[in-house]
Formats: structure tokens, sequence, C-alpha cells
């Protein structure tokens, strides 16, 4: 078996998994908006010459913030993956101490020098996502200023966490 066709059956694996997250009893939600095996994409001759591959969905965390929106996010994969962890980037503009001002979210587990497994699967990644949006790690924060509001001030990073949701939100259906 190819390389390719052993990333193609990981993955394949995997966003069955992403597909039945979307059910209102699943323990965290995500919901698929693109995957590599979307019918419309392109010939299998062409896939096989990608680098990445990108899964694009939405994310429903629970927090009393957070709750009232969805999130739309990207994970790249490499030709690595399942032994190099996504690179995951919020393509909805969120404020959180975790995200970047670029989208890109920081998480331990998506660091392949600390907790990434190659047995990590896609839905092991979105829970981890939706806990640190729900309860931010002020360990890895990315940007510092968000990071020392939300553990000095929380009422004025609750004020602007929902001024931003406002503005961008999302459906969560």
């Amino acid at each position: 078996m190819t390389d390719t066709n052993k990333l193609n059956k990981a993955l394949w694996t995997n966003i069955t998994q992403l597909k039945l997250s979307n059910k209102e009893d699943a323990p965290v939600r995500f919901l698929l908006d693109k995957s590599p095996f979307d019918e419309n994409d392109d010939d299998d001759e062409t896939s096989t010459k990608n680098t990445e591959y990108v899964i694009i969905g939405r994310i429903l965390p629970n927090s009393d913030i957070f709750k009232k929106s969805a999130f739309q996010l990207e994970m790249k994969l490499t030709l690595n993956y399942p032994f190099q962890p996504p690179e995951v980037r919020f393509l909805t503009p969120i404020y959180h101490p975790n995200v970047d001002k670029d989208g890109k979210f920081c998480h331990p587990l998506l660091t392949k020098a600390t907790r990434w497994k190659s047995g990590t699967t896609l839905i092991d990644v979105v829970k981890a996502i939706v806990e640190h949006i729900d309860n931010p790690d002020i360990d890895y924060s990315v940007n510092l200023d968000i990071g020392k509001e939300y553990m000095e001030n929380r009422t004025e990073f609750n004020r602007k966490s929902l001024e931003m949701i406002q503005r961008y939100r999302l459906s969560r259906n």
C-alpha cells in the first residue's frame, strides 16, 4: 500500500468519525463543511499530487460565552499525517488567548514534539479545541494581553468576546 493510500484510508476513517459528531447527542459537535473527499473535488489523478489536505468545519463550544455561536476552522494535514499533527486555524475571528490574530490555534496536542501520537484522531483534535475554547489554557496563550485580561479582568474579556461573537456569529446548525 502506498503512502498516499495509507493517508487516504486514515483520512477516510477520521472524516467518517467527524461526520458522526454532528448529531445532537454527540459529546463534542463538529459540522463538516468541506473535506478532501467531497464529490466536487478534483479527480483522483490530481488529488494524489496534493502535498496537503484541508478539512473545514464548525465547532460548537459549550461555555456560557462561546455557546452562542459556531466557529469555523480549518485543519491542514500534510502527507505525513497521521505521524504529524494537523495545523489548526480559526476562519471565524475569535477573541481568545489560545488563538492568534491570524486564527492559528495553539495547543500542546498539536505540537509534534510534545503530545502528538500517530493514533490521535481528528475527533481527539476537535475535542481538544472545544475544551480549550471553553476553558482557555493560559500556559499556551499566543496573545499575552488577552491571556492577562482573561486572568485579571474576566468581565472585560467576556465583554470583548461577546462583542466579537455578535459581529462574526455563525449558525450552529
